[in-house]
């Protein structure tokens, strides 16, 4: 059944649309465009922005490989510096360092030396060793005309330079940093570099630096603590040593003091013992007669004579180590004296055979002696000569020299070996042998001729081939 409300019929086609007539849709088109140039340029600044990123993400690589390298360079610096004690090892670990990462042109390590007196230096790069090794620097301050703080590394002005540091500048302009090695308020060294006019430290450089003045200052103080210990123990070492050479000495005195008191007072309880027995033997009327009395008293007279000799020797020994032995030179005649001593020791006693030759007449210049003290040391030697010569001879000789003459008694007695004769004008020397034993003596006669002589501006000395081959005393005096 039809739908009364719908229309019945054909229905009405609408008419076709007319080319280029009607609205055109160009708005959309339009629209799109300034999305799609707000798009380009916002790629375009993305990727500027990236390439930018891209740049720094290298540049932070590369500071990151540089401070990487920087801190694997200082480790093995402070590993090298830790295990050295030795401040010349310490310098030149540090200026090659400072030359292969820092790409100085020059540089110089100065440490403090000669007592705290100086800064020397002791290793150079870019110059002569005789031009770096010239460039030593005053102490506290290197710098005494400039300001600077000394504790801070800084770029030194031309002032600071002088006459000293012009080979380090160069003549290409260099710039000079300053680069101390302080530790505990003390600076103990510092190195300088020479670098190009535009050069400018990094932030990370500085901090290297920063480590590396602080590895080397403490390096620099345990070495200078190292060398201190080691001249300490060396010193120590050496008064050991003279200690113990002192020990030994005192302890051979003491052995040679111990036999010579029993082998002194052997020496004057005999004379002694002789001038008591024969004063008894006189006053007890123990004689034949006037002779033999005669006899008696004068053996007592000379063991009286021959212990006043000893004593007298122990007394000048003890003038001689207090200082108050005196002598007195002047000009006096050597053939006076010679003739003076002649009798004398023609009277010692001797072994039979035994001659005693004296000098010819000559003609002798006056000698600066004095003249009993002279007597003395002549008169000990002969004695000293003739007893101890078995058999041959004792001679006397003298011989002229430019300023000086020299008397020489010659024996052909038991001679001196050739360890004894160092030991020969020691104190107490004769106590050493048996020949003390068999020939008597103190052993202080030879040390207070020598003393004498020297006191007159003269010498003795003894030669001697060896034992049983003589010997020869050779005492020499300045012409007046």
């Amino acid at each position: 059944m039809a739908n009364p409300d719908r229309p019945s019929g054909p229905k009405a086609t609408p008419p076709p649309l007319l080319a280029g007539s009607g609205p055109k849709p160009t708005a959309p088109a339009q629209a799109a465009r300034p999305q799609a140039a707000e798009t380009v340029l916002e790629l375009m600044q993305t990727q500027r922005q990236l390439t930018s990123s891209l740049q720094e993400i290298r540049d932070l690589r590369a500071r990151l490989s540089q401070r990487s390298h920087q801190m694997q360079v200082l480790r093995h610096v402070s590993e090298i510096l830790a295990a050295t004690s030795k401040g010349g090892q310490v310098v030149s670990v540090v200026l090659d360092v400072l030359a292969q990462e820092f790409h100085c042109r020059r540089a110089v390590v100065w440490t403090l030396e000669d007592g705290g007196a100086s800064y020397v230096p002791r290793d150079g790069t870019g110059l002569t060793r005789a031009e770096w090794s010239s460039l030593r620097l005053p102490a506290p301050n290197p710098f005494p005309a400039t300001p600077l703080v000394l504790f801070q590394g800084q770029w030194l002005d031309q002032a600071c330079d002088g006459p000293s540091l012009g080979p380090l500048r160069g003549e290409d302009g260099a710039q000079l940093y300053f680069i101390p090695f302080e530790n505990q308020l003390l600076l103990l060294g510092f190195a300088i570099l020479a670098m190009p006019a535009e050069r400018r430290w990094e932030e990370e450089e500085l901090d290297s630096i920063t480590i590396l003045q602080r590895q080397t200052a403490i390096s620099l103080y345990n070495a200078w603590l190292f060398h201190d210990l080691s001249d300490q123990r060396d010193a120590l070492q050496r008064q050991a040593l003279e200690l113990e050479r002192v020990n030994d000495a005192l302890r051979e005195a003491d052995q040679l003091k111990s036999e010579f008191l029993a082998l002194t007072s052997h020496e004057l309880r005999t004379p002694l013992t002789g001038i008591l027995g024969f004063t008894r033997l006189v006053m007890d009327g123990l004689y034949d007669d006037a002779e033999e009395m005669h006899s008696m008293l004068m053996d007592s007279y000379v063991s009286g004579q021959h212990l006043l000799g000893l004593l007298n020797d122990i007394l000048d020994l003890a003038k001689i180590e207090s200082g108050k032995l005196e002598v007195h030179p002047v000009p006096h005649s050597l053939a006076a004296l010679l003739d003076e001593v002649k009798p004398i020791a023609e009277a010692y006693p001797r072994k039979p055979g035994v001659a005693l030759v004296w000098p010819e007449a000559l003609d002798l210049p006056d000698v600066h002696v004095d003249p009993h003290r002279f007597k003395q040391v002549l008169l000990n030697l002969l004695s000293n000569a003739l007893k101890f010569t078995r058999e041959g001879s004792v001679s006397v000789d003298v011989e002229r020299n430019p300023g000086t003459l020299t008397l020489l008694v010659i024996d052909t007695g038991i001679g001196v070996s050739t360890e004894s004769q160092a030991r020969l004008f020691q104190k107490f020397a004769q106590a050493e042998g048996g020949h003390s034993r068999e020939f008597g003596g103190t052993g202080l006669g030879l040390v207070i001729c020598k003393h004498l002589m020297g006191m007159m501006g003269g010498s003795i000395s003894l030669t001697s081939e060896g034992l049983g081959k003589g010997s020869t005393l050779r005492v020499t005096m300045l012409i007046a």
